[in-house]
């Protein structure tokens, strides 16, 4: 028998559709040349089994089973730099949750929406995964840092894997253990937070004595152009506050284009401030920065600081009321976007 020609893992139902019987596949392990994972699940390689092996062991034990978690966010391109999780989760209608070796059999209620895997994918082709939404919420409670499930629901929700709206109803759907880092994350999210940087700035901002802002406000002129997209708007004291996505500037034209988009922002009128990443992680010493800043704007403009430290969440631009031609237009710099 040739197991080169055989799929690396088969069930009970595999087995018996090749014409291999039981005997057969007892006599294979003993010669060391097969392994049994699991009952009824053997693995026709002598070599260690892999994670993808465990998947398929997984879905042999659960017959209609989803893939979901860790394993389906890598088919997307969303899986984070973090540890994967030991064991692979696989989503099931029928029998109780249990383990398979490696992979974690849990029982759902109802449907799992799900895709099927590219053909041409090389681990796990063909094989039904958990739509992203579900995925995400299924893999969240097992990363170790807040910043990594931010960074994983801004990726899917910015790459347009899935929306806030989908993300929240598979929270009820989904275990309950560990869910609220995945919580607070999607009302980052929800918020209008396009990055971990941002997210860490505007819980920091929320704990602090500041006025209401906004976050990644459109500023247009009255031709209907976008002229920037600000980060942190305080729109009565038109100040706005930047996150920068890289600690340094690496080339002269990072350098120009920042410069340029502020500049373009003074001569709008506004107060423009710039932080690092780095800088938001000091906390109080940096709100208290902040604070600051926006109590001598307040005393620049003669208008009151009245503050809430809350996030609106209007959606609208803020509109100039008058025309920047003057400014070339802001794709041309690749400004609106970061």
């Amino acid at each position: 028998m040739n197991s080169g020609e055989l799929p690396r893992v088969l069930g009970a139902r595999g087995l018996q559709a090749r014409g291999i019987s039981a005997s057969t596949a007892r006599n294979q392990i003993l010669r060391r040349r097969w392994q049994r994972l699991a009952r009824g699940v053997i693995l026709t390689r002598p070599d260690p089994p892999t994670r993808a092996d465990w998947v398929m062991a997984g879905l042999s034990a659960a017959r209609g089973g989803v893939v979901s978690g860790w394993d389906a966010l890598r088919c997307y391109g969303l899986a984070m730099r973090d540890p994967q999780p030991e064991s692979v989760l696989i989503l099931s209608t029928r029998g109780g949750c249990r383990d398979v070796g490696q992979a974690h059999i849990r029982r759902v209620t109802g449907p799992v929406s799900s895709r099927r895997v590219s053909v041409d994918d090389d681990t796990l082709p063909l094989v039904r995964i958990a739509v992203p939404a579900r995925a995400i919420a299924d893999a969240a409670p097992f990363y170790r840092r807040e910043d990594s499930v931010r960074a994983l629901v801004a990726a899917a929700v910015q790459g347009g894997h899935c929306t806030p709206d989908e993300l929240s109803s598979m929270l009820d759907t989904a275990a309950r253990r560990g869910s609220a880092i995945l919580r607070r994350s999607l009302e980052d999210v929800r918020d209008g937070a396009r990055s971990v940087a941002e997210a860490r700035a505007s819980e920091q901002l929320r704990r602090a004595v500041v006025p209401d802002f906004e976050l990644n406000v459109p500023i247009v002129d009255a031709q209907q152009r976008t002229i920037a997209i600000a980060d942190f708007l305080w729109r009565a004291l038109r100040a706005i506050l930047e996150i920068d996505s890289h600690e340094f500037h690496f080339s002269a034209e990072d350098w120009r284009q920042t410069t340029y988009r502020h500049n373009r922002l003074t001569a709008c009128g506004f107060a423009v401030t710039h932080y690092p990443p780095s800088r938001v992680i000091s906390g109080k010493q940096w709100t208290g920065e902040v604070a600051g800043w926006l109590q001598a704007r307040a005393l620049e403009l003669r208008v009151p600081y009245e503050t809430g430290s809350r996030v609106i969440r209007n959606g609208s631009p803020l509109q100039l009321p008058f025309d920047t031609v003057q400014f070339a237009p802001v794709h041309d710099l690749g400004l609106a976007a970061k």
